[in-house]
């Protein structure tokens, strides 16, 4: 699998054919290096070992540092037809990402899911990584069978010499090797030179050093959006860290909760509750994003979003928040469907929307802090939606929140003044009508 898209359509891998080539190609000495180099080539590939240098130092596009070193090594008299690098990241649903340089085309990016399906097995770079060989060379223009399917693709593409490197680097804590795997192709008759394998040989480590420069700032931003939302993570990435640091924001704050959770996951086997969990999150949280806005915190078995205001129309807003509260609604019902059909436990989601100023921002201990919306803003959803229960209803808004929304007016109907435990005035409460 040198690209995710690659599709294979055999039978097996000759066994015999991928014994053989468990040779590694052996790198090159440095006293081979500069014997394989020209007079003149060391300022060249010392200039593109200088550019390497800034790029890490900056914080560069990586498809364009990819396009910008395959067309340096090329500039060099590297007769590339494509280059290929992938590289690990940390993310929920990525395993890695890699970027493709072909001559005369336009450079991609790549998302790859993780590997163990057939079309992994039955590439040279799983034959390479699963034997810990640092580099493998394979020569397209000598007759011999082909071990990986791929590879006859590229010979009849026109390539005549295939090279895969891998450059091994720390970059966190986890259990599996991490680093950079590059494939290098080219369609020159007798294929790569020792001249083309001694730049590959110098140069490549240089570019593993600023594409783990990348990746670090990549995976913080990764782990930041995964775990905080974008733009938290974005303002967290910017400085702000320090405690006490709030913004007043006007927004409109949706809180979510899975009615009767405790005395269902009291009925359900443990194993069965974070998949459960899971599921309802993923119905409440996709018409939130879909609208335009984002998912603060899980608490539980609830969730905390909010639709920020800002300069926008405030009709508009709210006009997408109601929308993403039908969305939420519907979709918990069409899970709660199939779940029934299956004997599955199921649950209503219960919904609240007002709007307000809050607090947003660090809050916490000096060194354990949480970036979040505090106010009495959040504390009114939060009392608004135990009401849903009680008034047998799917989502309340407060009377804040129905002024402002003039453009869904007609979606909402009026269930009555209601007393919000901590709140000192009664409030009418609206909600969204079923149909």
């Amino acid at each position: 699998m040198d690209n995710a898209p690659v599709q294979y359509h055999v039978s097996s891998v000759n066994d015999q054919l991928v014994a053989q080539s468990r040779q590694a190609e052996p790198p090159l000495t440095a006293a081979q290096v500069l014997q394989a180099l020209g007079p003149g080539d060391g300022p060249k590939i010392q200039a593109v070992s200088d550019w390497l240098v800034a790029q890490g130092l900056g914080t560069p596009d990586p498809t364009a540092l990819h396009a910008g070193f395959c067309e340096r090594i090329a500039a060099l008299g590297v007769p590339l037809l494509r280059g290929f690098v992938a590289v690990r990241t940390l993310h929920p649903r990525v395993d890695a990402v890699s970027y493709i340089w072909r001559r005369d085309a336009t450079p991609t990016r790549e998302l790859l899911e993780r590997a163990g399906t057939r079309e992994w097995r039955e590439s040279p770079f799983s034959h390479v990584l699963e034997n810990h060989i640092p580099q493998w060379r394979r020569r397209l223009d000598d007759g011999r069978p082909f071990e990986f399917p791929i590879l006859k693709r590229f010979r009849d593409e026109g390539a005549t010499d295939y090279f895969i490197k891998l450059v091994a680097f720390e970059i966190g804590t986890g259990p599996e090797p991490s680093g950079m795997i590059s494939s290098w192709l080219t369609d020159q008759p007798g294929g790569f030179s020792e001249r083309d394998f001694a730049i590959l040989t110098r140069l490549l480590p240089r570019y593993a050093l600023a594409a783990k420069a990348l990746l670090a700032r990549q995976i913080a931003i990764n782990v930041l959006n995964t775990y905080v939302g974008h733009d938290a993570g974005q303002r967290i990435l910017a400085g702000e860290i320090k405690r006490g640091h709030l913004e007043t924001v006007n927004a409109v704050i949706v809180y979510a909760d899975l009615r009767d959770f405790t005395a269902v996951s009291d009925r359900t086997p443990t194993d069965a509750i974070a998949p459960m969990l899971d599921a309802y999150f993923e119905a409440m949280v996709a018409p939130v994003v879909a609208n335009g806005g984002q998912v603060l915190k899980f608490m539980g078995d609830g969730c905390l979003m909010t639709f920020r205001l800002g300069d926008q129309p405030h009709a508009g807003v709210c006009t997408n928040a109601l929308s993403a509260a039908a969305g939420m609604r519907n979709r918990t019902r069409q899970l709660n469907n199939r779940r029934g059909a299956a004997g599955e436990e199921t649950m209503e989601l219960d919904i609240a929307l007002h709007l307000g100023d809050v607090l947003y921002g660090n809050v916490g201990t000096a060194d354990r802090l949480d970036f979040t919306v505090v106010g009495p803003a959040v504390n009114e959803a939060s009392r608004i939606e135990p009401l849903c229960k009680v008034l047998g209803r799917s989502v309340l808004v407060s009377e804040t929140f129905a002024r402002s929304a003039i453009n869904c007016a007609h979606r909402l109907e009026s269930v009555g003044r209601h007393t919000l435990r901590g709140v000192r005035e009664p409030q009418e409460l609206f909600a969204l009508r079923e149909d």
